[in-house]
């Protein structure tokens, strides 16, 4: 229904929504699930470079070590990006910062396809690092989205992010790009898709909540509304922005060192580093990284690793499900339950205007640390077996337990209706403290008369 809405009241909103997808958190989620299929075919470009260099032939765990960092450098790439990707686009503007994004991933794809003929998985890194600079930036379609419509825009986004994630497994199995000669046009494709991006992008208007707020450009930002929504009536938009900048041009926005030393906010700031590091440690990712390794490890056939890493298992279970074979394809199925309930999990933002990026740039960090910190280390935790997800289990409880009892309702409240919430209830810890307290002290009184 939204679809068919949005086609015949939003056609240019439509091709925006398609084209910034397309290019950008698609590509996110593409660049976390490719790596599975090739692993083999890059350990051996890795041993043999060694052979043809040094004459030498490397150890199991020499080799599993390049490949998880390998692997994890996307996450220093996409840390880097998002700690410069604010100044950039605050100076450059939103369009035309997606453009210049589009190079980082042609140039990584370029590596990527020239590194098996070049025999170096070192182009390899220096590829996935690129992608990970280039990793998406969904603030265009945010502010370009009509208010009644954003929330359903950033489920999008995160559709988009998804469809990357499966498209990675689908090209990879061995009937497409999954094969000896093939693998290094799988791990370019999203070259391709940055091709497309930045072909399209330049027939889209620049951000017309950007042109207004940071340009101060009425004329420009109300032909960019124009431009996005058609004949739709923005004057209420307009009117809304505006007295949106009247009331910035008196918050002075704080920073990291500052959101760290005010203790009004302490515990907004401990639920954003629990909430991004579990985001990260539940394990789903590490599922993405290596599901054929996990899948080897539950049990499924070798050359049904591909298709378990797909999805399509699931046919496979419901025909073997009669055999003494059926625990490895329930292992397969949990894993799958387990990601579905990662997709359904909520966003909120709990902190106000004069936090918020500095909120941003803590909760980016964290995201892009604990996934490298993943990446790097689940080889090294695979040798405890299964017992390796229990540690993830152990994140999720953690995280659990702090939203339940530390976090108030966020749905249907402003950001500062929300920090009040966070202020009334450890308000309500402090009194409750004193009253426990002044009970031991009238118990200690009592015991002293007696």
């Amino acid at each position: 229904v939204w679809c068919v809405y949005l086609q015949l009241n939003y056609p240019v909103l439509i091709a925006a929504i398609f084209i910034c997808s397309i290019g950008g958190t698609f590509q996110y989620g593409f660049s976390v699930s490719v790596m599975t299929s090739p692993s083999q075919f890059i350990k051996e470009l890795v041993n043999r470079s060694c052979v043809e260099r040094f004459d030498r032939i490397l150890m199991d765990w020499e080799v599993s070590l390049i490949w998880s960092f390998t692997v994890s450098v996307f996450c220093i790439g996409g840390l880097l990006g998002s700690l410069i990707a604010s100044s950039i686009s605050s100076r450059f503007g939103r369009n035309r910062c997606l453009l210049l994004n589009n190079f980082w991933a042609i140039l990584g794809a370029i590596l990527m396809i020239s590194s098996r003929t070049a025999n170096s998985f070192e182009m390899i890194m220096v590829g996935r690092f690129l992608y990970g600079i280039n990793a998406g930036n969904p603030m265009y379609l945010t502010e370009s989205a009509p208010k009644n419509l954003r929330a359903m825009v950033g489920v999008t986004i995160a559709t988009a992010l998804a469809v990357g994630k499966f498209c990675g497994q689908l090209l990879g199995i061995r009937e497409l790009l999954g094969t000896e000669k093939s693998w290094p046009w799988l791990l370019g494709f999203n070259g391709f898709t940055a091709l497309f991006q930045l072909c399209t992008l330049p027939l889209l208007p620049e951000s017309p909540r950007f042109l207004l707020l940071e340009r101060g450009d009425l004329q420009a930002s109300e032909n960019a509304f124009r431009k996005l929504w058609g004949n739709k009536d923005h004057s209420k938009e307009v009117v809304e922005m505006l007295e949106e900048k009247a009331a910035l041009q008196s918050i002075r926005s704080c920073s990291v060192l500052e959101l760290f030393q005010n203790r009004t906010v302490r515990w907004q700031l401990l639920t954003i580093v629990i909430v991004f590091t579990s985001l990260q440690l539940c394990g789903i990712n590490a599922v993405y990284f290596y599901s054929f390794d996990v899948f080897r490890a539950a049990g499924i056939q070798e050359h049904r690793l591909a298709y378990a890493a797909l999805g399509t298992g699931l046919c496979e279970l419901t025909t073997s499900i009669k055999t003494v074979w059926w625990l490895p394809y329930c292992s397969m199925v949990l894993v799958f339950v387990f990601i579905f309930f990662f997709s359904c999990g909520p966003g909120v933002f709990i902190l106000t205007q004069s936090f918020k990026s500095a909120g941003y740039t803590v909760g980016c960090t964290v995201n892009w640390i604990c996934l490298f910190v993943l990446g790097s280390l689940f080889p090294i935790l695979e040798n405890l077996g299964n017992f390796c997800f229990l540690i993830f289990m152990a994140v999720c409880l953690i995280c659990g337990f702090h939203v339940r009892f530390n976090m108030p309702e966020t749905k249907d409240r402003t950001a500062l209706e929300i920090s009040a919430e966070f202020d009334r209830m450890r308000a309500k810890d402090k009194t409750s403290q004193k009253k426990n307290s002044s009970k031991i002290c009238e118990i200690k009184a009592q015991d002293t008369k007696l």
